[in-house]
Parts: C-alpha cells; structure tokens; sequence
C-alpha cells in the first residue's frame, strides 16, 4: 500500500468520531424556547388575556417549536394540552343576575331564561 492510501485510512476513523462527537455536543434549544413562551404565557395570564385571543397563538407557535428530542418537550406538551383544552372550552353563560341590584336585576325572567309572565310554561 501507499503511504498517502495509509494516511486516508487512517484520517477516516478520526472524522467519524468528529462528526459523531459535533452530534452529541448538540446544544438542546427546547429550554431556551420553554422559558420564553413561559415568559409569554405568564404576561397573558396577568394581563387577563382570555385562551381564545389571537395573542395566545403565538404562545402556542413557541411550544411547538419545542424540539421533540428535547428534555424540555414534555412540558412543552403539558402546557399546549392545557392551553388547547381551554380554548376549546365554551365560556361560562351569562348570568341573567346583576350584583347591586335589586332582585338581581331581571325579575321578568326565570332561573331558566324563561319568561315570568305568571302562567305555566311547558317543560
């Protein structure tokens, strides 16, 4: 064999075991992307933004951009399950009642929505 075919063959194992130790060394981004939608997700929740404005998407973008090989990615998972479960949750009804005013505030209507015009309504 020649010397320069010997030299190749002997670089080969040596860029391997770069290339696999670059990999290893890979620097995990999930916590750095966690801790800014937390950072976000936190402001929301003080200013009383309520799950269903424009302005949690960009929340949930940030969470899903969790890698998913990071250790930071079953939080990541937690927080989008509870933020997809509150949006898809319908707000609570109306109340037919006004706090200061007497008899609450709607004596024509019921504690059903029906109308109390003092005859029997059908259920």
């Amino acid at each position: 064999m020649s010397l320069i075919y010997r030299k190749r063959l002997a670089l080969v194992p040596l860029l391997v075991g770069l290339v696999l130790a670059g990999g290893a060394c890979r620097k995990d981004e999930g916590p750095e992307r966690l801790a800014r939608a937390e950072a976000s997700y936190a402001a929301l929740v003080e200013r009383g933004v309520p799950p269903r404005d424009p302005a949690w998407d960009a929340v949930i973008a940030e969470l899903e951009s969790v890698p998913r090989d990071s250790k930071a990615r079953p939080e990541a998972e937690r927080r989008l399950a509870v933020l997809r479960e509150l949006r898809s949750t319908p707000p609570p009804r109306r109340p037919l009642s006004r706090p200061g005013v007497p008899d609450g505030g709607s004596p024509s209507l019921d504690e059903h929505g029906h109308p109390m015009d003092g005859h029997a309504h059908p259920r």
